[in-house]
C-alpha cells in the first residue's frame, strides 16, 4: 500500500512540474527497471538489482552487442565502463550504488547522445539481469 501511495505522489509531482519524460516501469519487479529518464544526451536508469550484478550484466550486454570495452573500473559503490561501437561511436556506462537492491546507470552513446542506441543497451542489460 505504501508503494502505491508513493507511486501516485511521485507521478503526480512529475506531471504537475512538467517532468513527464520520467517513465516508471516495473515498480517492485525483481531485477527490473524502477525508472528511466533521457536528458541532455544521457539515459539514466534505475535497475532493481545489486551493484555487482548490474556491473557484470553491463559488461556482458556490451560484449553480446559487439561493443568493445576499452576500459572498465569500479570500487564498492561506483564504476565506469568506456567502450566503442563498430562504427567508432563511444559508449559510456557509469554505475552507482543506490541501495542494496538498486543501482543507477547512466548510459551515453556518442558525444551528443543517441537515445535509440542508449535504450537498446538499457534493454539488453535488463534482459540479462532478469535472465540471471
Amino acid at each position: 500500500m505504501l508503494r502505491i501511495k508513493w507511486f501516485i505522489q511521485v507521478v503526480s509531482c512529475f506531471l504537475l512540474s512538467s517532468c513527464a519524460p520520467l517513465v516508471f516501469l516495473g515498480v517492485g519487479a525483481v531485477a527490473g527497471i524502477a525508472g528511466y529518464q533521457y536528458h541532455e544526451g544521457a539515459l539514466t536508469v534505475i535497475y532493481q538489482a545489486p551493484f555487482m550484478e548490474t556491473w557484470q550484466s553491463s559488461l556482458q550486454a556490451l560484449d553480446q552487442m559487439n561493443i568493445k570495452v576499452q576500459n572498465s573500473s569500479h570500487d564498492t559503490t561506483s564504476g565506469k565502463i568506456s567502450a566503442t561501437q563498430a562504427d567508432g561511436k563511444k559508449v559510456t556506462v557509469s554505475l552507482e550504488y543506490r541501495t542494496a537492491q538498486e543501482t543507477e546507470a547512466v548510459i551515453r552513446v556518442g558525444h551528443l547522445g543517441d537515445k535509440d542506441r542508449s535504450l537498446t543497451i538499457k534493454e539488453e542489460i535488463r534482459r540479462i539481469l532478469v535472465k540471471d
